[in-house]
């Protein structure tokens, strides 16, 4: 009886707990949030709905892919409870939008204390560069591309040359950022994927433009290849 109780009594403060974390929730998770949308999409909809206080939307990704989820960011938790229930009433492109409170130990990562070119590189190098998370762990949304289907055997420096008409942003060593992504764990691939960051937001989309679902001449192939922003 005694354990009964003692166990009963650690789940009611268990759950007083999580409403007491709930109440101090700064994050709303969405989840079914179609691939194709935008953070700019998504602030669209949401001030639609009556949605207040929401200064930050970064889409979640696995291994640099939208995850159909994203993460507001709100200014006040104050803004939770009306927030959710505003969000019950939340589609993008005729999809309806799950929400709930998103709970983390730390904080969303911004664009100012993620790791620059010299960090991806290491990064990539030990297989840490995983592409999971808020903005996919990287700095320089928007201006920052996955290109994917090029040969496994492609290095930066080959890649550097076939670039030249775009405009590549320069490291501080005067080196192009370009940086060859490790595989997930235990996969094998013929192709190989880059993230490449551009010099700004236009000559991002430009590159996009040009390059996804399009045909790259290397090795004296015509390769089919993908390109797409990290948003």
């Amino acid at each position: 009886m005694l354990q009964s109780a003692q166990t009963a009594a650690r789940r009611i403060l268990a759950s007083r707990g999580d409403r007491e974390a709930l109440k101090k929730a700064g994050h709303i998770i969405l989840r079914n949030v179609p691939r194709t949308a935008t953070p700019a999409d998504i602030r669209r909809e949401i001030n639609k709905v009556g949605v207040r206080g929401v200064y930050d939307i970064a889409i979640d990704y696995e291994y640099f892919k939208p995850a159909e989820r994203a993460i507001l960011t709100l200014v006040s938790p104050n803004y939770l409870q009306d927030n959710l229930r505003a969000l019950n009433n939340l589609a993008i492109s005729g999809i309806s939008i799950q929400a709930s409170p998103y709970i983390t130990k730390t904080e969303v990562p911004t664009r100012q204390r993620m790791r620059g070119h010299q960090g991806r590189l290491k990064a990539a190098q030990r297989g840490a560069l995983t592409g999971h998370g808020p903005r996919a762990g990287i700095a320089n949304n928007e201006t920052t591309v996955v290109l994917g289907g090029l040969p496994a055997r492609t290095s930066t420096g080959r890649l550097a040359s076939e670039l030249k008409k775009f405009q590549i942003a320069q490291s501080a060593k005067g080196e192009p950022q370009i940086v060859k992504l490790s595989l997930p764990p235990d996969t094998f691939s013929m192709t190989a994927k880059f993230l490449i960051t551009l010099t700004s937001t236009t000559e991002a989309h430009r590159f996009v433009r040009k390059l996804h679902a399009s045909y790259f001449r290397l090795y004296g192939e015509e390769i089919p290849v993908t390109a797409k922003l990290i948003l």
